[in-house]
């Protein structure tokens, strides 16, 4: 691939941060999508200067906010003639939201800023994907949904007004990823466009990142942290996905950290539950030609 043009979301910390940097190392234009100016610009300007690459580029976005995710979409497209990766790694894990919250579009902010803005995006930019003739988006999973094997996705409480904790909300987003993924793998057929799942394990997070967090709770994370996977490392399998020619033509796969092929959840599977769940997105996101 010769100087792809690629989009990381929640590019300023993080695994996103270390892809961004990856990609830039290896000669990509790379677009740092980043809901705060202050803290991306600082992102941008340490990955332009380790990675030498003049084409790095901040511009702002907000998966939790659908008019903030199409401000983006329109943006890019005056400023770029196509798009090779996609990687919607941006997301929303806060332990100390104990109770919804909606945004301002009346959406459950977990899910909108985990799935839901995720798919806008997605649709908004696939012209820009297939511009190209073959582009890649990647979406990012978690391990940890292997800890809840019964949860479906629940179409009766994508507000969380009737069962809510930020495990469950996370979770279930991610379950909605998924499922969303193999769906639109299956609408991407022939197109040139694919579509996968970096199945994401625990990654260290700087302890300043985290919320406000009673000791025994951190004392937890600190144990996990030791046994944790670096998010540099972890940015490995993205770069892989998003770059190289093995990956070109893949297509709905669940992808793991060491870069191999796993089974997906069960009940991510589901067909009927897909479609459901494709058509309420469309009607939560302002869609109409899904």
């Amino acid at each position: 691939m010769s100087s792809p043009v690629c989009i990381v979301t929640g590019a300023n910390a993080g695994i996103g941060k270390a892809a961004a940097l990856k990609l830039a190392q290896r000669g990509a234009c790379v677009v740092m999508a980043c809901r705060n100016a202050e803290r991306g610009e600082a992102a941008r300007m340490e990955v332009q200067e380790q990675s030498g690459n003049e084409r790095v580029h901040l511009m702002s976005l907000d998966t939790s906010s659908m008019a903030s995710v199409r401000a983006f979409a329109q943006a890019f497209g005056e400023r770029f003639e196509r798009l090779d990766v996609l990687i919607n790694n941006a997301g929303n894990f806060d332990l100390a939201q104990t109770s919804p919250l909606m945004t301002d579009e009346g959406l459950e902010m977990v899910l909108a800023t985990n799935y839901l803005g995720p798919w806008l995006l997605t649709h908004l930019l696939l012209p820009s994907l297939q511009a190209g003739g073959g582009g890649r988006v990647l979406n990012v999973g978690s391990k940890g949904l292997m800890a809840y094997p019964f949860l479906r996705l629940e179409f009766d409480n994508l507000d969380g007004s009737k069962k809510f904790s930020p495990q469950r909300a996370y979770y279930h987003s991610k379950l909605a990823l998924l499922s969303h993924t193999i769906e639109l793998a299956k609408r991407l057929e022939g197109t040139g466009v694919v579509a996968n799942v970096v199945r994401v394990p625990a990654v260290q997070v700087d302890l300043d990142r985290l919320p406000a967090l009673p000791g025994w709770q951190l004392a937890i994370y600190k144990l996990k942290r030791s046994a944790s996977i670096t998010p540099a490392q972890m940015a490995e399998t993205y770069v892989a996905l998003a770059l190289d020619e093995a990956w070109a033509s893949v297509s709905g796969k669940l992808v793991d950290e060491k870069q191999g092929v796993v089974g997906w959840p069960r009940h991510a599977q589901d067909a009927e539950a897909a479609a459901e769940l494709w058509r309420l997105s469309a009607a939560l996101v302002g869609v109409q030609d899904a």
